[in-house]
């Protein structure tokens, strides 16, 4: 059920941010501490502050209502220096980042991979790390995210 009022905002409102130059990226509906969340990842090229928030908040929050999608609480925010990476343009924006990448199976006896973003394709993702560079099949990747130096 919740996969489908995720999918069901994200065509309401995609549309309506990209009109206002920002990125839709990443939809939460679930239940956290028993109140129900709709929390919305947004992001465009300069970054995001409160005044986007505000901005996409507004933009949006009237056409949620009108489709009786029922939250206690909606927070609007940025995907954060840990972002995770999954589409496509993600991976082309940031290659040569340091990233994090957790297989679902082991791959040279570890799941858990970091160092610099290579080139991708739709089949594998290249990853150096330490000088070596190795190949991960995309179809065992569980997850990706930017690990930045802070």
């Amino acid at each position: 059920m919740a996969k489908e009022v995720v999918k069901h905002i994200e065509d309401l409102i995609a549309p309506i941010l990209e009109e206002i130059g920002i990125e839709l990226l990443e939809i939460e509906y679930r239940k956290e501490h028993g109140d129900q969340m709709l929390r919305i990842f947004i992001d465009r090229e300069e970054g995001v502050d409160l005044n986007t928030c505000t901005q996409a908040t507004r933009a949006v929050q009237d056409m949620i209502g009108q489709e009786n999608i029922e939250y206690d609480h909606l927070e609007m925010s940025s995907p954060g220096f840990n972002r995770l990476l999954k589409k496509e343009k993600d991976f082309i924006r940031f290659q040569g980042e340091r990233i994090k990448v957790r297989t679902l199976q082991p791959l040279e006896g570890q799941k858990n991979f970091l160092g610099r973003l290579g080139d991708v394709n739709q089949k594998v993702l290249h990853l150096e790390i330490d000088g070596q560079k190795i190949t991960i099949p995309r179809d065992i990747i569980s997850i990706v995210r930017l690990d930045p130096e802070i």
